[in-house]
């Protein structure tokens, strides 16, 4: 009996880093989330669409305007690229988020039309 106690507690211990590891892969994603940027995003990427579609916005300002959107993009995936997105850089993406959200505006209600 003293060989079968020997052998599962050897069994347990060989497989304790690997649960170990299991564990802690599971609850580190490999890219942090960040809901809100991408609803928000979605949303702004949305009224440029409808501006191209209903006439208030030319060719030139949406291209201008996705140009703007491709920087929050690029800001997004560079704060995520450690793996943690810092409170400093979504500060920083969402300040970027209101200024592409004002030209969106503003192009949309200027005078020029298609």
């Amino acid at each position: 009996m003293s060989k079968f106690n020997t052998s599962i507690a050897a069994l347990v211990i060989a497989a304790l880093p690997a649960l170990a590891f299991a564990q802690a892969t599971a609850a580190t994603p490999a890219t942090p989330a960040t809901p809100n940027i991408d609803k928000r995003q979605a949303e702004q990427q949305k009224r440029i669409d409808q501006g191209v579609k209903s006439g208030e916005l030319t060719g030139r300002e949406a291209a201008r305007l996705e140009k703007g959107q491709a920087k929050v993009q690029r800001m997004e995936h560079k704060a995520k690229a450690d793996g943690v997105v810092t409170a400093k850089e979504r500060k920083q993406i969402t300040r970027e988020q209101n200024k592409q959200s004002k030209r969106i505006a503003r192009e949309k209600h200027d005078a020029k039309r298609k």
